[in-house]
């Protein structure tokens, strides 16, 4: 029975020794259902394999991502529709007798953003890294113009009114907790079966990496005074952040 269970182990170490892992990811930590996540394998081993048999005199470029940039991974966009926990994979598939298996992550999907005038502040978490996401809806107005014959033409689609500025966090907040700007993402959002001309929202999403130095104290608690471009009486309901 000995015998038999050190056999086991053996075999299983030895298919564990043969797998090759694998890292997937995606490009937003929090998610809402219905929004476009950039999902990613690692795949460089296949860039080598190939470049491996087309030999010395070929060269092989890096792949395009779907922003434009250069990446070695696979990438594609996915969509959750479901709140709450998801977890992707781990998947596994075999490539020129090899064994390759990715690992499993766990996103915490957000529900589906409501079209109301508002500003949202959360602390969302992603693989033990933390992030402090800022969404802001502002309601956009009609937009008339006059051409020259004295026509006037209305965009009821409309746009955020003239030098409104987005919410965002402060440089001094920034500095005090080591604060990344990753991406901001502006679109115009319409209620879901709009009419043509109907007005729309300016859609605004500010992610800052959170990076804990060796001097962070126990919790920093996020208020007002971290903020520029608040909203007129608008009351921030303070946000601790922990390691």
């Amino acid at each position: 029975m000995k015998k038999f269970t050190f056999l086991i182990l053996i075999i299983f170490n030895l298919n564990a020794f043969c797998q090759n892992n694998l890292k997937i990811g995606i490009d937003n930590p929090e998610p809402r259902v219905g929004e476009s996540v950039l999902f990613s394998i690692n795949i460089d081993f296949l860039k080598d394999n190939i470049q491996e048999k087309l030999g010395s005199e070929i060269e092989l470029t890096r792949s395009t991502s779907v922003h434009g940039m250069q990446s070695d991974d696979f990438e594609r966009v996915i969509v959750f529709n479901k709140v709450g926990l998801n977890k992707v994979g781990p998947f596994e598939f075999e490539f020129n007798g090899k064994k390759y298996v990715t690992n499993q992550i766990k996103i915490n999907v957000q529900p589906k953003i409501i079209l109301e005038e508002s500003l949202i502040v959360r602390v969302a978490e992603f693989n033990d890294q933390k992030y402090i996401v800022i969404e802001q809806l502002v309601k956009n107005i009609a937009k008339t113009e006059r051409n020259e014959f004295g026509e006037i033409t209305t965009y009821l689609g409309g746009l955020a009114p003239d030098n409104f500025e987005f919410a965002k966090l402060n440089e001094e907040i920034k500095r005090s907790i080591e604060l990344d700007d990753l991406n901001t993402l502006s679109k115009t959002l319409m209620p879901e079966n709009s009419k043509y001309g109907e007005i729309g929202f300016s859609y605004s999403r500010i992610r800052y990496r959170i990076n804990f130095s060796k001097e962070f104290k126990d919790e920093y608690i996020l208020t007002e005074k971290d903020f520029i471009n608040l909203p007129k009486n608008y009351k921030l309901k303070p946000i601790i952040i922990k390691k």
